[in-house]
């Protein structure tokens, strides 16, 4: 009797496309190498490819990967938020925008299964749209720091439905910053 298994599981497909998601990035820049800011490339006769180094913390890098399109409403778009994660070599798209709709994942109710099959669609667009980067010839040349880091929605990171709870934690937080007794240097 055999012991292994012909067709992995659902969730060892996801870490698997992960795995090549951050490869696929990896081919494009290295994120670890950059600082938080606006970075444009541009290959003769494509659109321009902006990225947006969001956040850079010891383990972990948020950026927004999205195309400038000259004739198009937003300019930008597709735009795809990531979470790269150095140390796993994993890297996900935690949200996208197509079209100026934005499609956002973790609403409160929303059943597992239904997350983990949007999860697996969204990474795999992404995974081909990489790959469609890569062989455009986005890998060549370098990376062209443009400014610092634009100014981008912070509820793209709260679910929908949780809205109102963070904002009533930042209003609590900002109370208490404001009873606490100044402190003298």
């Amino acid at each position: 009797m055999n012991n292994f298994k012909v067709l992995p599981n659902a969730f060892e497909w996801l870490l698997g496309l992960y795995s090549d998601n951050f490869e696929r990035l990896k081919r494009l820049f290295d994120a670890r190498q950059m600082v938080p800011g606006r970075y444009l490339r541009e290959v003769e006769g494509q659109p321009a490819l902006l990225l947006d180094v969001l956040e850079q913390q010891p383990y972990t890098t948020l950026l927004r990967l999205s195309l400038r399109f000259a004739d198009s409403m937003p300019a930008e778009d597709p735009e795809s938020y990531w979470r790269v994660y150095h140390d796993a070599r994993q890297a996900e798209v935690t949200h996208c925008r197509f079209d100026a709709h934005r499609v956002r994942l973790f609403a409160p109710d929303t059943p597992a299964r239904l997350i983990a099959q949007y999860r697996r669609r969204m990474n795999s667009f992404a995974n081909k749209w990489l790959e469609h980067l890569l062989e455009s010839g986005y890998a060549d040349g370098h990376w062209r720091l443009i400014g610092g880091v634009p100014e981008w929605d912070r509820a793209l990171v709260i679910a929908p439905g949780a809205e109102e709870e963070a904002s009533g934690r930042a209003r609590s937080g900002a109370q208490r910053r404001s009873r606490s007794p100044a402190r003298s240097a």
